[in-house]
C-alpha cells in the first residue's frame, strides 16, 4: 500500500463507513461465482473480529 507510514491504521479500523449494507447485484457472472444476488457489506471491525477467530483456530 502507498504511504503507509502516514496511515493511522487503526482509525481506518474503527471507521464503519455506514456500512451493515445488503446490495442486490445483477451482473452475471458474480451471481453465478457467489451463488445468488445478494451481498453483504459488514463494518471493518465485524471483518476484523471474524478474522481473529479464524486465526486463533489455527
Amino acid at each position: 500500500m502507498a504511504n503507509e507510514s502516514k496511515k493511522d491504521f487503526n482509525a481506518m479500523l474503527k471507521d464503519n463507513k455506514n456500512m451493515l449494507k445488503f446490495v442486490k447485484i445483477t451482473d452475471e457472472g458474480s451471481i453465478k461465482k457467489y451463488g445468488g444476488d445478494n451481498m453483504y457489506f459488514a463494518p471493518p471491525l465485524a471483518y476484523d473480529e471474524v478474522m481473529k477467530k479464524y486465526l486463533m483456530e489455527k
